[in-house]
This record gives structure tokens, sequence and C-alpha cells, in this order.
């Protein structure tokens, strides 16, 4: 019972649901007003690390204006995470949250172009840079300029912004990450699509996109090519056809401790394609910082920050989420917007930002639940209901579903008891063992 992870995503899901539904989420009340001399920081981006920024700087009583290039708030969960894993409706509840205490969100906006970043650090005493990385890599093959070729960031922002796409019958998605199997996901559900294909230099067991989402692209008829690789795009006329391929088979690791993928010799074939999907990882862009930012950048071309308070080289200027570490998860981005708000707190308040690490003691005591001999035999991690495969792709309704208020309760008396271990547990994690070890991990 105890080795068995909890499955606690499910059960935050589960209270948010109860509370939107009991009422106790809803919006109240008036909006927030900064006060007149309140001191006023900007952020840059409208995503999960520049709302949080903005929600815990608001509520420590600054003047915060988020600037977001898009015409509607929230960044890359609102323009590039699909429907079906995030509703809008309730996307829309959290940023009404955020606007009502005090944050100023002013879309359509795009800094370099309608504000400059000089301006910006002229007129805010802080600057929070939480622009994600949202510019896909080139392939650097031939003719991957052609028609029909589509990068994913743009494809995923034109679909979940009501954008008119065409991307015909037959789809080729180039990628292994979570972007690759969204827009996998997202062409099966548009109409004119009637098959779509991963395509991956590796394996399914090397592909850095959530085991889950893998596993529910393939229930929904998405072909996974393993070990192919493109190395010419066939566009007749400058108008793509498909794509030249090459067979690989895996050899020695690499820097990422994934083993490379090496080429097959004599093992071309091509594949039929009506639009091709490029989603080999994304990096951030920085033209808004103009030619004299004098921000210093890393290697890999994002803003050198000190790990422990967000800050740049530059006085007053912080930066955090994707634009620093890469494509990251929704929950590190929020993080970093929190550590961000705290740090520029303490430069504004004249102290040197520096983290505190204090060890956090429950605020009440909490006694060990009771569990009947029953309960601690067969407790056991619940499997999250989702939609069957066939609704699915005819839609972009929510995929995952609620538990039900008994499996809550179950799992979340499990969760107080972890200290219990039972028969079913322990075959429920050699399950897994044994899982992760056919799939190679």
């Amino acid at each position: 019972m105890g080795q068995c992870p909890i499955a606690i995503r499910a059960l935050k899901r589960f209270a948010v649901d109860h509370a939107i539904k009991s009422g106790i989420y809803a919006p109240k009340g008036p909006v927030v007003m900064p006060a007149a001399d309140a001191q006023k920081v900007a952020i840059i981006g409208s995503g999960p690390a520049g709302l949080m920024a903005g929600w815990h700087l608001a509520r420590r009583g600054y003047d915060v204006t988020v600037f977001e290039a898009l015409d509607v708030p929230g960044g890359a969960i609102a323009a590039c995470i699909p429907e079906y894993r995030l509703p809008r409706d309730l996307l829309a509840a959290d940023i009404e949250n955020i606007k009502r205490v005090g944050v100023k969100i002013v879309t359509g906006t795009r800094i370099g172009t309608d504000i400059s970043f000089e301006q910006l650090r002229r007129d805010y005493r802080a600057v929070f840079i939480a622009i994600g990385a949202h510019k896909s890599r080139k392939l650097c093959i031939e003719g991957e300029h052609a028609d029909g070729i589509l990068d994913s960031m743009a494809f995923l922002k034109d679909v979940n912004l009501g954008r008119p796409v065409d991307v015909g019958r037959r789809v080729g998605i180039i990628g292994g990450g979570n972007s690759a199997v969204d827009a996998a996901r997202v062409a099966v559900r548009l109409r004119q699509c009637a098959h779509a294909s991963i395509i991956y230099r590796r394996t399914r067991v090397e592909m850095p996109a959530f085991e889950e989402e893998i596993e529910a692209a393939i229930e929904e008829g998405i072909e996974l090519l393993q070990l192919v690789a493109p190395v010419k795009v066939i566009a007749p006329g400058g108008k793509l056809t498909g794509a030249q391929c090459l067979r690989m088979k895996l050899g020695k690791p690499d820097s990422s401790g994934r083993r490379r993928p090496v080429p097959i010799e004599g093992s071309e074939f091509a594949i039929d394609l009506d639009t091709l999907i490029v989603a080999i990882s994304e990096d951030p862009d920085l033209f808004f910082l103009g030619q004299r930012h004098g921000i210093e950048l890393s290697r890999w071309g994002t803003p050198t920050v000190s790990p422990e308070t967000l800050a740049t080289n530059v006085e007053g200027v912080f930066a955090g989420g994707d634009v620093v570490t890469g494509p990251n998860t929704v929950i590190d981005a929020m993080a970093s917007g929190r550590l961000a708000a705290e740090m520029i707190d303490q430069y504004l308040q004249g102290e040197t930002p520096s983290p505190e690490y204090e060890l956090v003691r429950p605020s009440m005591y909490v006694p060990p639940v009771e569990l009947t001999e029953e309960e601690i035999e067969t407790a056991a991690r619940p499997v999250m209901p989702c939609l069957p495969a066939r609704q699915r792709i005819n839609s972009f309704a929510e995929v995952d579903l609620t538990l039900t208020e008994e499996a809550a309760i179950g799992e979340a008396r499990r969760c107080l008891r972890c200290d219990l271990e039972t028969e079913h547990a322990k075959q429920q994690l050699e399950r897994i063992h044994l899982e992760e070890g056919s799939n190679g991990g």
C-alpha cells in the first residue's frame, strides 16, 4: 500500500471539480485595485509562469501588468495545450480569479514591436520575462520550406485559437515529445485527416512524451513509426507530397543518456503525406529584447539566471519558465513564477534576493485514519476514467474524466496511511516493474 504511488493528480482534479460544482471556486467579489503608490512590475508573457508570478505579486500589493502578444491570455496553456487536455472554461475561471486580485492583463501587445523592452524597463521597477519557448526548430533537410510543412507550435495555436486549418488526409508528425503527440492527437480530431503517423528516430522507450499520452495516441489510431528519420522532403513544384526516410538503429548513448540513432545504409523508403508537422523541440524567441539589452545569454540562447533567485545580470530583470529551461512542464513553469514573485518582492523591498529554506511543519495534526482489515488488503491505486477512443477522436471533449466520490475518498484514505503495505500494492508494483522492463525502461 505504501509502495504503490498515490494518484495525486486525480485527487486534485476531483477536489477542483467538487469545488466548482459546490460553488466554492466561482469568482466572487469585486476586483482588487492596487494602491496609488504601489510599485509597478511588468511581466512579459501570460503563460503559467507569468500568471503565477502576477498572482503572488498582486497579493503582496504590487501594481502588476502582464503583457501578452496573443489576443487571448494564457500563453501556452491557452494556445498550445489542446482543449481535450485543458478545457477552456476552467482556464478562463482561473484567469478571472487572477484578474480579481488586481493583475492587469494586456493582450494583443507584443514587446519589441508595440512597446520596446527599454521602455518597459523605464516604466516599471522590475520586469519578469516569462515568454515560454514557442519557436520550433528546423529539420535542416532538403525541401523543408515546401508548402505543406507546418511547425507544431503554429499548428496547435491555429487550431486552439479557432483559425482555419486544412491538413489533408495524410499527416506526418516528426518528433517524440509532448508537442509531437499533441499535434498528432489534434490532427486526428480534424475532419479531413484520415491517418496520422508519428515519425520518431528512436524507439518508444526513448520518447520524452508522457507515457499516458503516447498510449492514448495509439488508442486513437495514430501510427507510431519508430527508428525512422526523414532525410528529404518530396515536393514537386514546391508542394509537399511525401517524405523520403531512412530506417535507424540504436548505437551508443549520447549526451542525453539515450542511445544515439544510427542510419541503416540502403534502407530508404518514402511516406506519402499531405502535411508534415515538425515537432523536434522549441526555443525561446528573444527578438523583443532588441540589440542593446545587456542580458547575458547561455549557449542555447536562453537568458542566464541565478537558479536560486531567477535574477539576470541586468538590474531589476528576472526570467523564468520555459524561456530559461526550454520546453518543460506547466507545473515547473508555475513553480518558477512563484519563486520569481518572492525574489522580486525582496528586490523591491531593498533586500538582496535570497530564497529562505526552512522546515515546513503541518499547520494541524491529523490523526492516522483507521482502516478496516478489508480496506488494508484491497486498497489499490484507482484507474483514471476516460472517454472511449471512438468518442475522443470525434470532438475536442475532455479525455480524462473525474474519479467517483467513492474512489476519491478511498484513495485519500490510502494516502493518509502510506505507512501500510498490502499484498495488492505489492502485486501492482511488481506489475509496473515488469511493464517497465518489457519496455526497456
